[in-house]
């Protein structure tokens, strides 16, 4: 950190900044702090009022909420170190900080509720940086702009509501870079699930709208969401062990731990994104659509109703096919011919298979109903998905109209 000291030295000297002591992005965080007029010399950061501090905590309390558990997993995990959570909004003003009493309100207590990090106020930081980089941001010690915050190392990482747009950002801060490292995947994941939790709200939200519609399979929909959610659950749950094992060091255990966590809140973001495809019947225009991934989701999205009606699913034969179809109506109908495939297989099973052609893909399904529930065993299911699916043709016939004799049939 030598080298980062004496660009600090020579910056608040002359106003120069050395291109050579700085890693990228913090170069790029201290031009910018320089051209928002930031000063280098500034003990601490501005703060609002306590009434405006309370009012802006209000205007975010879905967000708040969403994260609240995942603040008091990192607190945990961070032990008996010297620490700060803080959760900023997306303009980089702190909402909530959770630590060690001397870190929180000790005489070089770090700042609060309230307080502007915006790069442009207090230059360099881990909350106003990360907002300002779009992404995750480490700054060690003197990297930091303001000598204020040059004890500390802090990692921080936007976090993203349910329509993608930036909605906060959280960090931490620590006394010893080895802390922050140990803390890196589990901040990482803690950020992905409060993300998570405000997705989930949307689809709440989504549900109401359902709900008001009613011209869709509802109690289908509402048990498809409570599948989403214990995903969510499951998350949760993991990461709050994880955070229990960091305390108290079992630094091996918590790694496959949190790379279990990341598989499940991946899965958790696809379902989410393909329930909303199904619950709701908004207009997206025609783009490239992997469906060989997007029969897998539904396949997995079905797992419960496969349960229910005593199916096996498997997939005899995958290959890589990409289409050219509005997502949203390609999800619908492949889920119901999927959905009519399993329930006309009960007690049974369903092979699935997808073939690359010339013309787009062919999507076949064998189903072996189970003793006494056919006389006979139906004949596959063949559906051509056209390499491209015009948005005027966007319906599917019920899978049971496609049987008669296995023949090959066209999204209609």
């Amino acid at each position: 950190m030598e080298s980062v000291l004496e660009a600090g030295r020579l910056y608040r000297s002359i106003g120069d900044l050395d291109e050579e002591r700085l890693r990228p992005h913090v170069l790029r965080a201290w031009v910018r702090s320089h051209e928002g007029g930031a000063d280098p010399r500034r003990p601490h950061a501005d703060a609002l009022s306590s009434i405006d501090t309370e009012r802006l905590r209000e205007r975010h309390r879905g967000l708040l909420h969403a994260a609240e558990p995942y603040l008091c997993a990192l607190h945990r995990a961070s032990g008996d170190e010297r620490h700060a959570v803080i959760l900023g909004d997306a303009k980089a003003t702190v909402l909530d900080v959770r630590g060690d009493e001397q870190t929180v309100h000790g005489p070089e207590r770090v700042p609060g509720p309230g307080a502007l990090l915006a790069e442009s106020a207090c230059g360099a930081n881990g909350v106003g940086t990360a907002l300002a980089e779009d992404g995750y941001t480490e700054l060690v010690g003197p990297e930091h702009f303001i000598q204020g915050f040059q004890d500390f190392t802090c990692q921080g990482i936007p976090l993203r509501d349910g329509e993608g747009a930036v909605s906060g950002v959280l960090s931490v801060s620590v006394r010893r870079p080895e802390v922050g490292r140990r803390l890196y995947e589990i901040l990482l994941c803690a950020a992905h699930a409060i993300e998570m939790d405000l997705v989930a709200g949307r689809l709440e939200l989504d549900m109401e709208r359902v709900l008001a519609a009613g011209d869709v399979p509802v109690e289908q929909l509402q048990r498809l969401l409570q599948d989403v959610f214990q995903v969510q659950a499951a998350a949760r749950l993991r990461l709050e062990i994880a955070a229990d094992q960091l305390a108290t060091n079992l630094l091996t255990q918590t790694r496959d731990l949190l790379q279990l966590a990341a598989t499940v809140l991946r899965r958790f973001r696809r379902r989410a994104a393909l329930w909303r495809a199904l619950a709701l019947d908004e207009p997206l225009a025609s783009r490239p659509v992997v469906l060989d991934a997007l029969v897998r989701d539904i396949a997995e999205l079905l797992e419960v109703e496969s349960a229910v009606c005593g199916v096996t699913t498997t997939f005899e034969e995958v290959e890589r096919v990409v289409v050219e179809a509005a997502p949203h109506t390609l999800a619908r109908a492949l889920f119901r011919v999927l959905l009519g495939a399993i329930q006309a297989a009960r007690g049974g099973a369903v092979h699935i298979a997808l073939r690359s052609m010339p013309a787009g893909g062919e999507l076949c399904l064998v189903l072996a109903p189970g003793p006494g529930v056919v006389m006979s065993a139906p004949p596959p299911v063949r559906i051509l998905v056209p390499a491209r699916l015009e948005a005027s043709k966007r319906e599917a016939r019920d899978p049971g109209q496609r049987r008669a004799g296995g023949r090959g049939q066209r999204f209609q």
